[in-house]
């Protein structure tokens, strides 16, 4: 592969990843079902390029598209996103390098646990800082899921095809 196809490859990749933020910028945090729980989409994106990718360029990935939310997102931690994308990405690309084939099941159990860990150490964070029990802590993270999960096959069909155009498929 080219120069220029790695570049075409992660710009479709990033242009792909700005894709997402903006709905869930403009549109799903907006949208509230369950008592204020929206769907949070963001942490699926650096986990289905680590699992397609599977070599350090997808860690960087995840960095940036930590650092943007921790731009974009008001509140918390600075760099909270930024480590929680890395971490998801990291234990992703072992996942699927040594655990799940990378695929459909692998990406979809990479986006739960994903999703579980940012939960937890949001929760972990909300703990120290203001009266939050375990219980909710996980009603939170279930209902997330929840409404999280339905975008996934998009998510997850989106940048494998990004993936297949750049090896030629």
């Amino acid at each position: 592969m080219s120069q220029r196809d790695v570049f075409y490859k992660w710009l479709f990749y990033s242009l792909l990843g700005l894709f997402w933020l903006s709905l869930q910028q403009l549109a799903l945090n907006h949208l509230s079902i369950w008592s204020g729980v929206h769907p949070f989409i963001l942490p699926m994106v650096p986990v289905m390029v680590a699992i397609l990718e599977r070599r350090q360029d997808s860690a960087f990935f995840a960095i940036a598209c930590g650092l943007v939310t921790d731009l974009l997102l008001p509140g918390g931690l600075p760099g909270f996103y930024s480590l929680t994308f890395l971490l998801s990405a990291l234990l992703a690309g072992l996942i699927a390098g040594r655990l799940i084939v990378p695929g459909f099941l692998c990406a979809f159990v990479c986006s739960v646990i994903a999703i579980v860990l940012g939960d937890l150490l949001l929760s972990l964070m909300l703990t120290y800082s203001l009266e939050f029990t375990a219980a909710t802590a996980l009603s939170l993270t279930g209902r997330e899921l929840l409404l999280s999960l339905p975008f996934f096959p998009l998510i997850f069909l989106s940048f494998r095809k990004i993936c297949r155009m750049s090896r030629g498929e």
